[in-house]
């Protein structure tokens, strides 16, 4: 498996090459290698080799995220049944009970013997488990230290570690805390890069498939982004994007997992046997720029800019950013704090219209709690992005 992963051969090449294995084995020992597998699945699971993604079922519709168990193994009065999405997407509205989303989860493949498949699967990935294994890794720590010895020159910027978040990001509320990154803790304290992206998997046909993963910045930039240092947090299924707020669902258990680092890990390390305490912040989100509104909750960028108080316009049938004569009104930073407030407004409507109008009167679009947690952060780090937008 280190072979395939080392060379980046496809699952496809590699089961080739297990098959002629076993002819080779069976050619020269006959019978003697009758057990070796003859597939990829096969290879795993007599070696006990599993993925570490656990499989959550999303809505079809509402994105909701369920057990995967909990939708196989749904019953009604003792036999298999298809289970619904019991989802209420207005909880605060007067029709609650009728507001159910109600879509199938599954479906039935089989007549003679009942079998559930689940329409969509979304494998996600702990960041916890991912981390505990990188530390067991030789030399991983001394690539987190890097950034402590480095050279720096006064008013050059050449990676993260020059800018002020990094220098000034402090580990507690309290303003006379340590900062977060500082040379005593630079191997245990770790400043994560979040990145979702969609591609298309498949020739001749439209089907977006998204990818949510981290890179762990301590690391020295020529190794950051290497596949064996990135952390795959989960794949977004199919065919099309999900919109704006129907993402807060599988962000959820992302921002689980960072507010438990944030309050500290203890692992077991290539140096420290007995297990040391590790933290985590979420620094940076890095994507383009409809891919970062969703992840953050902010309206289109075509629409409002997220960091100063710039909106758009819309002439002739196209959107601008035109007319700098009234910049003393609007450019000036959006308050974090008023973000935080309006995402919990924005969650107590109970309605798609009172929801559209919120988002045209706030320039906000979907976040939940989970959302605000990225959305601060991001502000801190972008400030001056918004320039580039007119």
């Amino acid at each position: 498996m280190n072979f395939r992963t080392r060379f980046n051969v496809t699952e496809t090449a590699t089961e080739a090459l297990i098959k002629f294995m076993k002819l080779v084995l069976c050619e020269v020992a006959g019978n003697d290698f009758d057990a070796f597998p003859n597939s990829l699945y096969l290879a795993r699971k007599m070696l006990g080799l599993s993925d570490q993604f656990h499989s959550f079922v999303p809505c079809p519709k509402c994105h909701k995220l369920y057990q995967n168990q909990e939708v196989t193994n749904f019953q009604q009065e003792g036999n298999p049944t298809i289970m619904n999405c019991q989802h209420i997407e207005f909880p605060n509205s007067s029709l609650r009970k009728s507001r159910l989303c109600n879509t199938p989860l599954s479906q039935i493949i089989s007549a003679k013997q009942t079998i559930i498949r689940p329409n969509l699967i979304y494998p996600f990935s702990g960041i916890n488990q991912q981390l505990a294994s990188m530390f067991l890794r030789p030399g991983f720590e001394k690539s987190l230290r890097h950034w402590a010895n480095r050279s720096s020159y006064d008013n050059i910027m050449t990676d993260i570690y020059d800018g002020s978040v990094w220098k000034l990001f402090k580990e507690a509320d309290d303003e006379g805390s340590e900062n977060f990154f500082r040379n005593e803790v630079a191997d245990s304290h770790l400043g994560l890069m979040l990145n979702l992206d969609w591609f298309q998997p498949y020739d001749g046909t439209i089907y977006s498939i998204g990818v949510i993963y981290a890179a762990i910045c301590n690391l020295p930039r020529d190794i950051r982004f290497k596949r064996e240092n990135l952390l795959t947090l989960g794949i977004l299924p199919g065919p099309s994007e999900v919109s704006l707020h129907k993402i807060n669902h599988y962000l959820a258990p992302i921002i689980d997992e960072l507010k438990s680092l944030w309050d500290g890990m203890t692992y077991r390390t290539y140096e420290c046997q007995e297990g040391r305490k590790i933290r985590a912040a979420l620094i940076l989100v890095s994507c383009d720029i409809p891919a970062a509104r969703k992840i953050c909750g902010h309206v289109s960028s075509l629409v409002a800019c997220h960091i100063c108080e710039k909106k758009g316009n819309y002439e002739n049938r196209q959107h601008n950013f035109a007319g700098m004569d009234d910049i003393d009104e609007w450019f000036v930073a959006r308050d974090p704090a008023k973000h935080r407030e309006n995402a919990q407004a924005w969650r107590r409507c109970n309605s798609d219209a009172s929801r559209s109008r919120f988002v045209k009167q706030t320039g906000l679009d979907g976040p939940n709690c989970y959302v605000c947690y990225i959305s601060t952060l991001l502000d801190l780090l972008q400030s001056i992005r918004c320039i580039a937008y007119f």
